[in-house]
């Protein structure tokens, strides 16, 4: 017996145990470096700040002095997913967060330069609560319904990368860099959803539903060593880049609770509550970057473009519960181009494109599957100037996409409870979805 079309269809979201958190999507998800930032991330070729160690260690060995950078950011994103409750209202996930984004700090001896830095590759927090109420009308085979859906979510998303870099001019115009870094990631989530629902029969009305509950929390380590040329004259200046990720430690925990006294009172079964607890400690295997950029200068003005090359990770098969527990990567390639326009002898505009797609696989084949297919474009605008004599870049850039999301297929819901709750589909529970976000930053190189 359906008492609804799709009742707590983000109930599935809360009682699948899924590796799929927030914004594993995506690649780019915080730019790193201010003045990188106002090139949108095309900056491997550049490299002539602290923020070289991220992009192209190569880029110490080209400036002169031993120095740290700064990053602070404040950072706003919206991920909106269509059509979630049953009156075909949407459902809307915000956070905002203060983002300590990078800092280092190098020196140079003879031919050698070295240092070390950190940086904020990722950060969000997330507080969401939404509800949606409705009425459905009597049927000849179900009564009339007064429904009330909601669900809360809560979430905490992190990645730090902490590493030293070591760069070596081969002459004039070459330089070769290393580097070795430590991250982690770290990502908790707690969510709540249900339905509270109002029947009016002949013989009276009476109230029950389902209240589904899950808690997540994964933590990876990851150890990721690059190598680095670069190249560069008065004018021209080429390079490249490739950071290989490998996972030395991964600890997934979660904590699913369903309670449905509708159950009793839909087929008079006595069970109404359903724990499920999965854990596991297999790796998540990331994929290689590889980037290759070129950049132009003349009297002030700069070009620079840059291609970024994630390559493809395999699922392997962890499967407990049906549920996977390590999950496809997609090949990814995104673009970045950047214009720095002078102004003065100190002052500049600097704008960027960029693109940040998706790694994100929908796979009907798999059948409680959680994933979203955003590809996002983005610009970014900064105004370069000097404080005090230190340089100081101030600026925002923006991101926006709409594709693909499979919030989780409502099915689960069904094989842990036993009752037919949802209507089938032709869609695989697949939804359309819009993400957009706002990052506004400082930096300052001292």
């Amino acid at each position: 017996m359906k008492f609804c079309s799709s009742v707590g269809l983000l109930s599935a979201l809360v009682a699948l145990p899924s590796t799929v958190l927030a914004d594993q999507y995506h690649y780019g998800n915080l730019l790193v470096g201010g003045k990188a930032i106002g090139y949108g991330g095309a900056y491997v070729a550049l490299a002539d700040d602290q923020s070289a160690m991220h992009y192209n260690p190569a880029g110490l060995s080209f400036q002169a002095n031993a120095k740290s950078a700064s990053v602070n950011t404040l950072a706003f994103e919206d991920t909106e997913f269509k059509n979630v409750y049953t009156d075909g209202s949407d459902f809307a996930r915000t956070s905002f967060s203060v983002v300590p984004g990078f800092i280092g700090i190098s020196t140079s001896t003879g031919q050698w330069s070295y240092g070390s830095y950190f940086t904020v590759t990722d950060y969000s927090q997330e507080r969401n609560d939404s509800s949606s109420n409705y009425e459905l009308p009597a049927t000849a085979t179900t009564p009339g319904q007064s429904v009330i859906e909601t669900v809360t979510y809560d979430f905490d998303n992190a990645a730090y990368k902490f590493g030293g870099a070591l760069s070596y001019r081969l002459n004039d115009h070459w330089a070769l860099g290393f580097s070795l870094s430590l991250k982690y990631i770290e990502q908790v989530l707690s969510q709540t959803s249900g339905a509270a629902i109002t029947m009016y029969t002949p013989t009276g009305s009476f109230t029950s539903g389902f209240d589904a509950r899950r808690r997540i929390n994964e933590k990876q380590y990851l150890i990721e060593p690059s190598l680095s040329v670069l190249y560069k004259d008065n004018a021209l200046s080429i390079g490249a880049h490739y950071v290989h990720s490998e996972s030395i430690n991964r600890n997934y925990r979660s904590n699913n609770l369903i309670v449905a006294p509708i159950i009793t009172l839909l087929n008079g079964s006595p069970d109404t509550t359903f724990p499920d607890f999965i854990r596991t400690d297999k790796d998540q295997d990331q994929p290689s970057l590889l980037s290759f950029g070129a950049a132009y200068k003349h009297r002030g003005w700069v070009i620079s473009s840059q291609v970024d090359y994630y390559s493809h990770v395999e699922k392997e098969d962890v499967v407990l519960d049906d549920i996977d527990l390590t999950r496809e990567l997609k090949q990814v390639t995104n673009y970045s181009l950047g214009l720095r326009i002078p102004l003065t002898i100190d002052t500049a505009l600097h704008f960027g494109f960029f693109t940040d797609n998706s790694n994100g696989v929908i796979d009907f084949d798999i059948p409680y599957q959680r994933v979203e297919a955003i590809d996002t474009r983005g610009i970014s605008v900064a105004y370069e100037t000097k404080l005090m004599g230190y340089p100081l870049t101030l600026g925002l850039y923006a991101k926006q996409g709409d594709g693909k999301v499979r919030y989780a297929d409502v099915r689960y819901v069904e094989a842990i409870t036993g009752v037919t709750l949802y209507p089938e589909n032709n869609s695989n529970d697949v939804q359309s979805a819009e993400k957009s976000s706002v990052v506004i930053f400082a930096s300052m190189d001292f």
